[in-house]
């Protein structure tokens, strides 16, 4: 049986079951409602930092999903920093492992979907050193301990929205309750990143505004957009992983995208420290789809 172990347990997130489990609870308690929302929702998009960082917009994606329906299976679209994948890179098969217990492969709709399109395939080594699902897990294992899960990583590649719309079909033919939801931050900037921007508060401010940019697309679903984007302005790790999300969402019934929260890195230090001369800013969204 194939079992991912975990990469970033202890790093971006704790270790110990015990303290794990606390800390996804505390973020799952502490999420708001969204308002304005449409009853029906099929997907989001999440952050994959550490959790300090993410876990709060993660955890509010994931929490009002589960609102809309109880989760069943959650397929898992990643960004890909290895260079692993040529298109939808899939662990098709066995559990994934985290401090909260193993999270099972749901292997029927795997292999259906495997089956939906060319540039779909069984590639679990691609999973091996990817962060972006993985942080995911233990939150969603908190919210549904038995949840199944299809971890797939997309290339930021053209095909991406067509990977999505084969992913969507499928998905809108099976009568459970199972969403779609994509990992990316957004941009990096500052530090080692670089700072195109600008230095100090005039870079995280141009990065903030590169945010928005990319966030307008992904509101207004416009998949096609999104690799051409994020290659011009660098806004997005996960460009593969956005594309194919809104793509699958808009298969599925969703007609718009819903930006519950935005946030950077800096943002999140200044609230914990105060002010810092650290600008390095790396972006942060929850959205929803419906």
């Amino acid at each position: 049986m194939n079992i991912r172990q975990p990469l970033r347990a202890g790093s971006f997130y704790e270790a110990s079951a015990s303290s794990c489990r606390h800390h996804a609870n505390k973020l799952l308690d502490a999420a708001e409602p969204g308002e304005g929302l449409p009853t029906a929702l099929y997907g989001g998009l999440v952050p994959h930092a550490g959790w300090v960082y993410s876990g709060p917009l993660a955890a509010r994606t994931l929490k009002l999903l589960d609102e809309s329906g109880p989760l069943e299976t959650i397929v898992l679209l990643g960004a890909d920093h290895t260079g692993s994948s040529t298109g939808g890179e899939v662990y098709d098969s066995g559990v994934w492992r985290t401090p909260l217990g193993d999270a099972s492969i749901d292997e029927p709709l795997a292999r259906k979907l495997i089956a939906s399109h060319e540039s779909i395939r069984a590639n679990p080594q691609a999973h091996t050193y990817e962060h972006s699902v993985e942080v995911q897990v233990p939150i969603l294992q908190a919210i549904r301990q038995d949840i199944k899960i299809v971890p797939i990583t997309v290339a930021p590649k053209d095909a991406a929205p067509e990977i999505g719309k084969a992913i969507g079909e499928v998905l809108r033919q099976d009568d459970r309750n199972i969403r779609v939801v994509g990992s990316t931050d957004l941009t990096h900037h500052g530090g080692h990143f670089g700072s195109p921007g600008g230095e100090g508060l005039v870079g995280v401010e141009w990065s903030a505004d590169n945010d928005r940019r990319i966030i307008d697309l992904i509101t207004k679903m416009a998949d096609d957009r999104i690799i051409p984007e994020v290659v011009a302005r660098q806004n997005a790790c996960g460009a593969g992983a956005i594309a194919a999300t809104i793509a699958a969402c808009r298969e599925m019934g969703a007609t718009r995208g819903y930006c519950l929260q935005y946030t950077n890195s800096y943002e999140v230090m200044r609230s914990m420290y105060g002010e810092s001369r650290d600008y390095t800013t790396v972006g942060y969204a929850a959205v929803v789809f419906g």
